[in-house]
């Protein structure tokens, strides 16, 4: 579907990747990782064709559609939430007002005229297509995108520039999920997600009819999401089978074997070294020295990349509190008209580990 083939880019002197080959096929589920700054952003536009490699090429079959969900920055406005959606569908409401036109003017044509065959054959032809797509259900699709991503009815008709920039990134996606193309591209999609819309979006993905890629730091979420993991590390891209633990287990095995090829090769070059300079000078091991010289120069040397980097943090310590560190009463909150929540009622102890959870 979509082919990489020798793919590098660069920042400057910086080399995110290169020589990145990679197939994705038309079911691909797939998890993209790796260290922040690595390039995933940017290999993400990439298949969606809006960066350009600086090196390799990527071809895509024809009539591959790529849809791409940024981290941030969509700004939506001049349309309803519902009117956003139905917006993706376009196509399809310019057939069904062509279907409207049709059965107007069938209604004013002579039954037995040429104009009236001809009209009326047309008309059973773009109804077929139309119910084919399922444009008899747009609007229940629209709808149920939208609940699944935490969107209330009464919210449906209201301006898309009334939401926050959190929710308007829930309006794109909910746009992407309902275009449903070939190739689906998430960077960081449950930024913004509550815990019951998260659960709805894993629960969509498992019944995609097409390739996606993801990114996500929640990797739970992966888990639950890919079948494949794709990690860019040391500058290349590196594959694996499985979800994200299955990454995980699977790295940890390929470092042991890449350590231990490291160990024998600096083995291997110490030995080859040690005869070079101890003979190089004696006339009767000259074609035993030529002999290692040749096999040192045609070592590949492998490399062992640099440990990754954890972060590491400590909340400072506060002062020993109460056992009642904080206690609600009857307390309430309103945006305007709009009650979020009154008559709450609890109380947290010292050492309570609570979440907070809700639509």
């Amino acid at each position: 579907m979509i082919q990489l083939a020798g793919v590098a880019k660069r920042f400057g002197d910086r080399t995110l990747f290169e020589g990145a080959d990679w197939l994705i096929t038309p079911t691909d589920r797939i998890g993209l990782v790796g260290a922040n700054g690595s390039g995933k952003t940017t290999l993400l536009r990439m298949l969606a064709g809006l960066e350009t490699p600086d090196a390799g090429s990527i071809v895509r079959a024809k009539g591959v559609t790529a849809g791409y969900l940024p981290q941030e920055g969509l700004e939506l406005k001049g349309r309803t939430v519902f009117g956003e959606c139905l917006a993706v569908f376009a196509d399809l409401q310019a057939l069904e007002q062509e279907l409207e036109a049709l059965r107007r003017r069938l209604a004013e044509l002579d039954p037995g005229g040429e104009e009236y065959r001809t009209a009326a054959e047309r008309l059973h032809r773009l109804e077929g297509e139309f119910r084919n797509r399922s444009g008899y259900a747009l609007e229940a699709q629209v709808g149920a995108v939208l609940t699944g991503l935490g969107f209330a009815p009464r919210d449906w008709h209201r301006p898309t520039e009334e939401f926050s920039g959190g929710w308007q990134m829930r309006i794109a996606l909910a746009k992407l999920l309902l275009e449903r193309p070939n190739l689906l591209l998430l960077d960081e999609p449950t930024n913004h997600l509550d815990l019951e819309a998260r659960n709805w979006l894993e629960e969509y993905l498992g019944g995609y009819p097409h390739a996606y890629v993801l990114v996500s730091h929640d990797r739970y979420f992966l888990d639950v999401t890919v079948a494949k993991t794709v990690e860019i590390w040391n500058r290349r891209l590196h594959f694996y089978a499985g979800n994200y633990s299955k990454y995980r287990e699977q790295k940890q095995a390929r470092l042991a074997q890449l350590e231990a090829a490291w160990r024998n090769q600096q083995e291997r070059i110490a030995q080859l070294e040690a005869f070079i300079n101890r003979f190089r000078y004696k006339a009767s091991k000259a074609r035993q020295v030529q002999s290692r010289i040749k096999e040192l120069d045609k070592i590949e040397r492998i490399e062992i990349p640099p440990e990754e980097k954890t972060i590491r943090f400590r909340f400072p310590q506060p002062k020993p509190s109460g056992r009642v560190v904080a206690e609600f009463r009857g307390v309430a909150k309103s945006y305007g008209a709009h009650r979020v929540f009154e008559g709450v009622n609890f109380l947290i102890e010292r050492g309570e580990r609570i979440a907070l959870i809700g639509p």
